[in-house]
């Protein structure tokens, strides 16, 4: 897991499509900031907005994707993600076995970031992620989720 401002996005090579996110995020600030599906490069680059009320720990799980990269930025609110090595888990249930791109795991963190603002986390296919917990309170949030073909 990567954790950088939106900004400094672009320091990192291994980051495809970095570029377009950080022109994305700053673009979407200006305008109305609707939820659902932005394409920037078809099904290879993504965005997923979304707005919810972020949850206690004891309601999430891990969750693990192969297929795509994970970045994820709150615009608006704050939440934890808790972060955990993958292999350092156990599966409780898969999709990927089905076409999909998601596993659902059990076990203890490893680290917490807490997003919100700027912050940005850059999720690999070996990072296992619980993301929408609460900080400090039960609150609702703005979030974008970039899915960026693993290639």
């Amino acid at each position: 897991m990567i954790v950088t401002p939106i900004e400094k996005l672009t320091d990192y090579n291994e980051i495809p499509y970095a570029e377009e996110i950080v022109k994305f995020v700053e673009e979407f600030k200006k305008g109305d900031m609707h939820t659902g599906r932005y394409d920037i490069c078809g099904d290879d680059a993504f965005a997923a907005v979304s707005r919810y009320d972020t949850e206690p720990q004891e309601n999430r799980k891990f969750e693990n994707h192969r297929k795509y990269i994970d970045i994820q930025i709150v615009l608006d609110g704050s939440e934890k993600i808790y972060w955990a090595p993958v292999d350092s888990l156990k599966m409780v249930s898969e999709d990927y076995s089905n076409g999909g791109d998601i596993a659902f795991y059990q076990g203890e963190p490893k680290s917490c970031v807490v997003l919100g603002g700027s912050e940005c986390a850059v999720l690999f296919e070996n990072d296992a992620h619980m993301p929408n917990v609460m900080h400090n309170d039960i609150q609702s949030v703005l979030k974008i989720v970039f899915k960026i073909r693993n290639k």
